[in-house]
């Protein structure tokens, strides 16, 4: 199995096979998803540390499950793996992922326009001042 046909697996498994929706889930551009397919190529550290119970042995050569099935440990106690999600699962994080990129990109926006308002005001302040001083406010 070569790497397009891993990134093709992990694409499916995780975005119901959309690209797109797959890029935004692990933070990149669609473009980079579409390149690493073209290429045959693909960004391991960045899958494995995205990508939840994702076998670092199938990620790295393709032998062995894709999915790690593993017991979890929640305050001290062993807990029973939990079963494979379904699509409709993955849809939905995949919808999270989405929402919460958005949410990113509007807070960074909010905050460029917080910053604007004030340079706006620090400029509004500094024009009255100036204009209290002039010679030619007491002109008219």
């Amino acid at each position: 199995m070569n790497k397009k046909e891993r990134l093709e697996a992990i694409i499916k498994h995780y975005s119901d096979g959309k690209p797109s929706v797959f890029a935004k889930l692990i933070g990149v551009a669609p473009s980079t998803i579409s390149s690493w397919l073209s290429r045959d190529t693909l960004d391991y550290d960045l899958l494995f540390a995205k990508c939840e119970n994702l076998s670092s042995e199938w990620l790295l050569t393709g032998r062995g499950e894709m999915i790690n099935i593993q017991t979890a440990t929640f305050n001290n106690t062993t807990t029973l793996p939990q079963k494979e999600s379904t699509g409709i699962e993955d849809k939905l994080l995949a919808i999270i992922a989405d929402k919460d990129a958005t949410i990113r990109e509007m807070a960074e926006e909010i905050g460029v326009l917080k910053q604007t308002i004030v340079q706006l005001k620090q400029d509004n302040l500094g024009r009255v001042s100036g204009a209290e001083s002039s010679t030619l406010a007491g002109a008219g």
